[in-house]
């Protein structure tokens, strides 16, 4: 076996994620597909309806919603989504964080800049653990915004009224700011269309809060060329909603240890790891990263002592 064959086998996982990605994407946001050959591919709207997990399909041109969306403008409608609550839960219970290391167009797009060769970097442990807590305080804030505006729509409808045109675009859309995905498949597009339609970039400086967005995602973006899955680490939504149930979920990672030599003689796993993710200090039955492994399967695949399986149960 020459050193390109060894290459492409001890990288399998990765290259049919790689795959697995890109067809996602483009079956998500299959518009796209509509937009180069010029072909209609409506029907495909129902199959993805049913399946609120993911992403609208028409979301790069119109307003597009995914599960949180989804259940967090239930809430603001008085309406309890159990249905969609359910479908949340059980999705992680039994695949874990799969959608975000596989389907997820976010991902895909960060792992797209992490692919560009770079030196990678990592933060002190402390920063690390410190800015995890970004995401969980967005969650928060959004949960005591909006379901007392859910709880006043059944008791007071003329308050809950003056309450949501308050609130603005957290009325309608309450995760639009941050959203990665919102800003790149839905605001961006409509910014560009703006500026190109005025021919000036007026639309980018109108309002403070666009022009800050703006700024920080693409710095976002930018980072994660050398620290891999950065928005998905610090700042998304869904991701500290699963990270809080992952690690009851029936799919988890596990080592042996029989096998696995420690960081001292090893720490390959650690290496790997897009979320920087402390393996080794991590029981051997199971290990999630707090919630945090988004179930890449990078450290199972680089590990030399094949010590890491997958644990169903």
């Amino acid at each position: 076996m020459n050193l390109k064959d060894f290459k492409i086998a001890n990288h399998l996982t990765t290259i049919f994620r790689h795959i697995v990605q890109i067809i996602a994407f483009i079956l998500i946001n299959y518009i796209i597909l509509e937009l180069i050959f010029s072909i209609n591919l409506i029907s495909f709207e129902r199959l993805f309806k049913i399946l609120p997990i993911l992403n609208s399909p028409r979301n790069p041109i119109s307003t597009g919603a995914g599960i949180l969306e989804y259940i967090f403008f239930s809430i603001i409608e008085g309406i309890i989504p159990i249905f969609l609550l359910g479908v949340f839960i059980l999705v992680i219970l039994f695949t874990n964080r799969f959608f975000c290391g596989w389907i997820c167009p976010i991902g895909a797009i960060q792992d797209a800049c992490a692919a560009i060769p770079t030196n990678k970097r990592t933060l002190k442990i402390s920063t690390h653990n410190s800015l995890l807590k970004i995401k969980y305080v967005i969650i928060i804030f959004l949960i005591i915004l909006l379901i007392p505006l859910g709880i006043v729509y059944s008791t007071n409808i003329s308050f809950y009224i003056e309450f949501r045109n308050n609130l603005g675009d957290f009325g309608d859309n309450p995760l639009s700011y941050f959203s990665l995905s919102e800003y790149i498949f839905v605001f961006f597009p409509d910014l560009v269309k703006e500026i190109f339609q005025e021919a000036s970039l007026g639309p980018l400086f109108t309002n403070f809060l666009v022009f800050f967005i703006s700024i920080f995602y693409l710095i976002l973006i930018v980072l994660s060329v050398w620290y891999p899955r950065v928005y998905c680490r610090y700042f998304c939504p869904f991701a500290a909603l699963s990270s809080t149930i992952s690690d009851y979920s029936f799919l988890k990672l596990s080592r042996s240890p029989v096998r696995c030599v420690g960081r001292t003689e090893c720490g390959i796993c650690e290496k790997v790891c897009p979320k920087q993710i402390r393996i080794l200090d991590e029981p051997f039955e199971f290990f999630t990263g707090k919630g945090e492994c988004n179930y890449c399967l990078k450290c199972r695949e680089a590990c030399p002592y094949k010590a890491i399986n997958i644990k169903i149960g």
